[in-house]
């Protein structure tokens, strides 16, 4: 196609976008809400995997060995522990470093107020980290079937949580955004199809006089392009903007034991790249979609 055609082509589309301007701005104020609710979903969710994963890395699974366990029997669990894939980093805390920690953290240094205790009053114990929260409660059932274990702590109520509300919206934000390319791609077709109809008699003219199907289709494969490249841009800047808001209010507003958990939120400059292309190619290809689907119909003669 010579660059003279291509040219006209590209004009046609604009054309057809200032023409139905009040259908074009509808269209694109339904593609940005849309983009919107899906970049707050898609956020949200990587958000609540960062914490539920940084949940899961802070989280200890502390093992208390029985008192009279002997040293080759220390070593036999330690090795069972240090070979399973769903912990991490494997800490072994000995009776006497046990009863030391009780006495700088909790005595004030002052370890006269423990005399008389017996050197196993404290059993020894394994600290280990969880790899994945999500197998926070298997690990704790498993390791308690081990021998000379005596008792097996694990902090899973707020990992669950966090792992059942990940599971959540994942589950709901795939079906909004299954639901939200559906009306967009209903609104974006509807848009084009008003331009379609108003050139039909242009539309089966040039079919007569020999146009290919290509050459009618590609202005309002161009106008579906603008309206989405034009909804994606506006989108990503508000979501941008929302997201730095939203950020600056919670941390003001924040207490310092959420401090750390508020850390984990990501950035969006760490996300910016990712999330324009989303955008970008959400909503490009609706609009090339909604193209195809208007101009059905409309290029039999």
């Amino acid at each position: 196609m010579r660059a003279s055609s291509m040219r006209y082509l590209m004009r046609s589309g604009l054309k057809n976008l200032w023409n139905n301007r009040m259908m074009t701005v509808a269209s694109i104020g339904t593609l940005i809400a849309c983009l919107l609710i899906v970049g707050v979903a898609v956020l949200f969710s990587l958000n609540v995997d960062n914490m539920v994963e940084y949940v899961g890395e802070q989280n200890e699974l502390v093992v208390f060995m029985e008192t009279d366990t002997t040293d080759e029997q220390l070593n036999a669990v330690k090795n069972v522990l240090e070979a399973n894939e769903g912990l991490g980093d494997v800490t072994f805390v000995s009776s006497t470093e046990a009863m030391q920690t009780i006495v700088d953290k909790y005595l004030d240094g002052d370890a006269g107020l423990l005399e008389g205790m017996d050197d196993d009053f404290m059993p020894a114990s394994f600290r280990c980290r969880i790899v994945d929260p999500e197998n926070a409660s298997a690990l704790k059932t498993e390791i308690e079937q081990l021998d000379h274990v005596q008792n097996v702590e694990a902090p899973t109520e707020i990992t669950e949580s966090l792992v059942r509300l990940r599971k959540m919206i994942n589950v709901f934000g795939g079906a909004i955004i299954a639901a939200l390319v559906i009306v967009s791609l209903v609104i974006i077709t509807n848009t084009i199809r008003a331009s379609v109809f108003t050139r039909r008699k242009e539309i089966s003219i040039m079919k007569y006089v020999g146009a290919t199907n290509a050459f009618i289709r590609i202005p309002f494969v161009v106008e579906g392009i603008l309206l989405g490249l034009i909804s994606a841009l506006i989108a990503f800047g508000l979501v941008w903007g929302g997201y730095n808001f939203f950020l600056d209010i919670v941390r003001l507003e924040s207490t310092s034991l959420m401090s750390s958990v508020l850390d984990q939120i990501m950035p969006f400059s760490q996300l910016a790249t990712s999330v324009l292309a989303c955008f970008l190619i959400s909503g490009i290809s609706v609009g090339c979609l909604g193209s195809v689907f208007s101009m059905r119909g409309y290029l039999k003669v």
